[in-house]
């Protein structure tokens, strides 16, 4: 996967379903080039961690993997800041894919208010349960979202 532009709540709807398309499908390697990518939100990044926690599980003969390229080191602070660096392999350079023509744009599709706020209180969960020391980082924003969608808290 080659993330384009911002990887933010936007479009962090339409990655989560990408990846969880492929996962049913056998795919237990991922690789995702950030050279392109000017910006990542804590939603990605939440996104991706929750992909990065559906891979540590899967193991057998072909265990999951999450490989990070050409993160940059804005990125790679970001990653590391949040503890999820330990869920993937980083790379601050790397591997760049040119060859454009095997990529598949996706577009993300329309969802609703409650959709989005959805997805964003699973990614800011997954920053906490992938590192507990995000909890007061994130606190703020999972009792918002929560509230939100008139879902129950457990603090």
């Amino acid at each position: 996967m080659q993330i384009v532009g911002r990887g933010w709540f936007q479009n962090a709807s339409a990655f989560k379903a990408f990846y969880e398309e492929l996962l049913p499908q056998g795919v237990t390697q991922f690789d995702i080039d950030l050279k392109a990518c000017t910006y990542l939100d804590s939603t990605f990044l939440g996104t991706m961690t929750g992909l990065g926690m559906k891979l540590r599980k899967i193991g057998g003969p072909h265990p999951g993997h999450l490989r990070i390229f050409n993160a940059g080191e804005r990125n790679m602070e970001l990653m590391c800041n949040l503890g999820i660096d330990k869920l993937m392999s980083i790379e601050v350079s790397g591997v760049c894919y040119t060859d454009t023509t095997k990529l598949i744009k996706i577009e993300p599709a329309a969802a609703t208010k409650k959709e989005t706020g959805a997805d964003m209180l699973e990614a800011h969960q997954n920053l906490v349960e992938a590192d507990a020391s995000n909890a007061p980082k994130f606190k703020d924003v999972i009792a918002y979202l929560r509230e939100d969608l008139g879902a129950p808290g457990t603090d």
